[in-house]
């Protein structure tokens, strides 16, 4: 099945319906990078539209134009000014920016990735983020057993995305989560990098 087909047929369990709540508090408290940001794998955009509140300009790509549907329906539903953001249906791995960007986030992007690709995403963050960009990750889920056998989502934890990263990128910040989405408490780790 395709994305596109879960999507179109309304298996999109990972739809939460929000924003994580410790996106909001990033967002609340001012310490992300103002700037471009980008977001992967952006299903529905509840996050670009958190972003937005933070950023000069966001993009979101995401293959599902049917995700992008839905993110256009909420957007008007919601009555949010959608100026600030852009949501591309494109392949993230081909996908070519003017320019880069100053904050990656991603959550439940990298969980969902074959593993046979996760050193593929490591090397997108490297050429998507600016010099001084920090890669901002939701760390999810942060399990023994797999959720869904075979996944998506794929267990994860901060030494995978760690063992990923380095040693272009450290972590300047890599702790459990205080509050999640029900399901999800327990299961997240937030993780800030910046190149070394």
């Amino acid at each position: 099945m395709t994305w596109e087909d879960a999507w179109r047929e309304g298996r999109t369990h990972w739809d939460a319906g929000d924003s994580p709540p410790v996106l909001k508090s990033l967002v609340a408290n001012g310490s992300l990078p103002n700037g471009r940001a980008i977001v992967p794998g952006c299903g529905t955009g509840y996050d670009l539209l958190t972003l937005s509140q933070a950023v000069d300009r966001v993009v979101g790509v995401d293959l599902a134009p049917t995700a992008k549907h839905a993110f256009d329906g909420f957007v008007a539903e919601q009555g949010y000014d959608a100026e600030r953001t852009q949501y591309l249906v494109e392949d993230f791995f081909s996908f070519q920016p003017e320019v880069p960007f100053d904050l990656f986030w991603d959550y439940t992007f990298l969980c969902a990735l074959d593993p046979d690709r996760r050193r593929d995403w490591a090397r997108r963050v490297d050429e998507l983020l600016a010099d001084n960009g920090e890669l901002v990750t939701l760390i999810f889920p942060v399990v023994d057993e797999p959720m869904n056998p075979g996944g998506p989502p794929h267990p994860m934890s901060p030494d995978l995305v760690r063992g990923l990263l380095e040693p272009r990128w450290r972590a300047t910040y890599l702790e459990p989560v205080a509050v999640s989405h029900p399901g999800r408490v327990g299961k997240e780790w937030l993780g800030r990098w910046r190149r070394s």
